[in-house]
């Protein structure tokens, strides 16, 4: 069963089209036209010491969540073939990014700070808005705690994703994880993190 391998999660899995074209569509134009964004100075980390990486940042209330944006959840819990969370009980957190373009002059060389976005136990569900560059890099280190952090000059690139439009990632979210500053065009991802343990199969 497929659940079952998300208890030791070693695979990173990418589905196209997760959500049909017309709701690809609608969250496009929803994420574009309607959102309340805020800047943040880092699209990584708060306070970041090592580098400045500017965006955009949304955070959802999981009760008012957008029903065409939980779809995204929805379709991808079926295709993995998980409980559904029709009660949300098990959505930690919904946020979305928005980087626009930047020369690299300004940004400078190298990928966003690698982190995680928690510390317990989860799954990532990264779903792309947008075809653009900017793409998504996950590392083969995978945190035993909170206090757990690799030298990154220890650590390899596991997996790369291009973004594309109606495109979702599913990874264990204790797998550190960055992504690579867009040059050419707008990347916006929606991530939803949920909650994993012996009782979400």
């Amino acid at each position: 069963m497929v659940g079952k391998v998300f208890l030791m999660m070693k695979k990173i899995l990418v589905i196209d089209n997760i959500v049909n074209e017309v709701e690809q569509s609608y969250i496009k134009k929803y994420m574009f036209d309607h959102c309340k964004w805020s800047f943040i100075q880092d699209v990584s980390l708060e306070n970041n010491l090592h580098q400045r990486r500017p965006g955009f940042k949304v955070m959802f209330d999981r009760d008012k969540l957008n029903d065409i944006i939980y779809n995204i959840v929805l379709n991808t819990r079926k295709k993995l073939k998980l409980k559904p969370l029709y009660d949300r009980e098990k959505l930690l957190e919904a946020r979305s990014f928005l980087q626009l373009p930047l020369n690299k002059d300004y940004i400078g060389e190298g990928v966003d700070t690698p982190h995680l976005d928690r510390t317990e136990p989860h799954l990532v569900f990264l779903y792309y808005v947008n075809d653009s560059d900017g793409d998504t890099v996950i590392y083969n280190y995978k945190s035993k705690s909170s206090t757990d952090i690799p030298y990154f000059e220890d650590v390899k690139e596991l997996k790369r994703i291009t973004p594309k439009q109606g495109r979702v990632v599913i990874f264990d979210g204790l797998y550190w994880h960055t992504a690579e500053q867009p040059t050419k065009d707008i990347r916006c991802i929606i991530n939803f993190n949920i909650a994993n343990g012996n009782n979400d199969i």
